[in-house]
């Protein structure tokens, strides 16, 4: 009994210095339909929210078509949050956050002109690049395909993310693939990159 705790042990501070040393880097969010959108970011500089982007019954409406790739719903929610601009129903606006644990969509301006300059958010200490990519250089180490819970398919992209993070990490700990800092999910099809910053 007391190997089997001495080697729970080890496991679990071996696997919190895993944890800490995860690294992240500054990012550049991606436009679509020539609007930065921040999604599991958030600006680097100063803003102010204008307004909401779109309303909850636009989200609900894009969210469950499930023919269209994560791309393809974001570029149609960005082109209502314009036409909706262009109506007046919301303020001109520099870009969008959109926040998927709130289910949110947030039109900003910026202070001092539009920035495509983001901090990632993490999950699980996991950094997670969604249509941005890291400033910083770093090495591919594996490239996975789209891999989720079938409770994660409500088409809630949030549930898909964090299923597929749990179970890298899992592989992770288990040896089928390397130690690696962050994870660039390809919108078209959610297949993970997972990369290691140099």
């Amino acid at each position: 009994m007391k190997n089997f705790m001495y080697i729970l042990l080890i496991m679990m501070f071996v696997t919190s210095l895993q944890a800490q040393d995860r690294k992240t880097s500054p990012a550049t969010v991606e436009k679509v339909s020539n609007v930065p959108v921040f999604i599991f970011s958030v600006p680097v500089d100063e803003y102010e929210i204008v307004g909401k982007a779109v309303t909850a019954g636009h989200i609900i409406k894009i969210s469950i078509d499930e023919t269209s790739t994560v791309r393809s719903k974001t570029e149609k929610l960005v082109n209502k949050a314009v036409e909706r601009s262009e109506n007046g129903k919301v303020p001109a606006f520099d870009a969008i956050i959109i926040d998927l644990d709130k289910e949110k969509t947030l039109a900003i301006k910026f202070k001092d002109g539009v920035s495509q300059k983001a901090k990632v958010l993490t999950y699980e200490t996991v950094p997670v690049f969604l249509f941005s990519l890291p400033d910083n250089d770093y090495d591919v180490i594996d490239t996975l395909p789209a891999d989720y819970s079938l409770r994660a398919q409500r088409g809630l992209l949030l549930d898909k993310i964090e299923s597929m993070i749990n179970r890298t990490l899992d592989k992770e700990e288990n040896g089928e693939v390397d130690n690696f800092d962050a994870v660039i999910i390809n919108p078209e099809d959610l297949s993970e990159t997972l990369i290691r910053f140099k």
